[in-house]
């Protein structure tokens, strides 16, 4: 059981943890310093995503001690502090690529082994086989979110909005699965990221860093898969509530290979950062991200948890318009940018 008491816990724990971890990193001189790839202007401490990993770790440790969360979910919470960990390090002094990435693969085979199980994708003709080839799909996946994740943390407060919206959406949609300790997670890191987001938002007083990206991305499909164990959603609902990131961030890398470009150094050439400089404002596109996750992405969801055999449609569907937008803001920001060279 619990209460909005114990959310408000959460929340006020977060809210102190970060405001203590943002004095210590001033302090501490760890400062995210603006370049020509940066979306941020000024020096902004960073790492900040400590904040909301406290408050949420002490969560899973209660409801761990009060017997309402398995031991291999507690396990997974504990791989998800080491990729925070490492993220940390990776904020003091970037890490190499397959260092990163090695760690990520294991944390995500170690998500297949402690989930207990391979979840089903069903298709119009039934479902996707086989098994083996459903996990090694899945282990990708969950590699590729904890990097978008980082890759989508760019601007002012996206991030941390996105998967509130995301943890809200699985509270709800898995409501009915009458377990009430899903329920309480998702709430809880909604809480806890609502904690950090006062911290956050435009213009932002802090960052959460890879440290905080890195954290949310194993997390929220840990979460995921928790919530697809109900048997209230599926595969397909996941992909259609963060259609925003998976869209752009996988638009974003093939159109970086295709251009012989290094896809994991920092850039500004997602839409997002393009959009963000095209209205002059970090707030203004989170607002639009947020309308479009909760009118378009948010309903659509529901009904992959209603037509499972139809979800790879109802993805489609979703993400199409996404793609359309995003490649038409890309564009446009390449030929004001032209026709500005051009009068200079």
């Amino acid at each position: 059981m619990f209460s909005m008491f114990s959310l408000l816990l959460v929340f006020a724990t977060a809210f102190v943890a970060t405001g203590l971890w943002l004095t210590i990193a001033r302090r501490r001189n760890w400062f995210d310093h603006p370049n020509h790839r940066s979306s941020h202007v000024i020096p902004t401490p960073k790492s900040g995503g400590a904040g909301f990993v406290v408050a949420f770790s002490v969560l899973a440790i209660a409801m761990y001690l009060g017997q309402s969360l398995a031991i291999e979910h507690l396990l997974l919470f504990g791989v998800a502090l080491s990729l925070a960990a490492m993220g940390f390090a990776d904020d003091l002094r970037p890490l190499g690529i397959f260092e990163r990435i090695g760690m990520q693969v294991v944390a995500a085979l170690l998500a297949l082994v402690w989930l207990g199980f391979v979840p089903s994708v069903m298709m119009p003709w039934g479902e996707i086989g086989p098994a083996w080839l459903r996990g090694a799909l899945l282990a990708a996946g969950i590699v590729w979110l904890i990097n978008l994740y980082n890759f989508m943390d760019g601007i002012d407060g996206l991030a941390a909005t996105e998967a509130i919206y995301f943890c809200l959406a699985l509270a709800w949609l898995t409501s009915d699965g009458l377990l009430p300790h899903v329920t309480l997670l998702n709430l809880g890191l909604a809480f806890a990221l609502s904690g950090f987001l006062y911290f956050n938002l435009p213009p932002a007083k802090l960052f959460m860093g890879d440290l905080g990206s890195n954290y949310l991305g194993y997390l929220l499909a840990i979460l995921g898969g928790i919530a697809i164990q109900t048997g209230t959603v599926n595969v397909w609902t996941l992909l259609v509530l963060l259609g925003v990131f998976i869209v752009d961030a996988t638009a974003t890398l093939l159109g970086r290979m295709r251009a012989g470009l290094v896809w994991y150094h920092a850039h500004r050439s997602h839409a997002y950062q393009q959009a963000a400089l095209r209205l002059n404002s970090h707030g203004n596109v989170v607002l639009i991200v947020t309308l479009i996750n909760v009118l378009w992405l948010l309903p659509l969801a529901w009904l992959t948890t209603r037509y499972e055999s139809w979800g790879v449609l109802l993805t489609f569907v979703a993400w199409a318009p996404l793609h359309v937008l995003g490649k038409l803001v890309r564009q446009r920001s390449q030929a004001v940018k032209e026709t500005s060279q051009a009068s200079a």
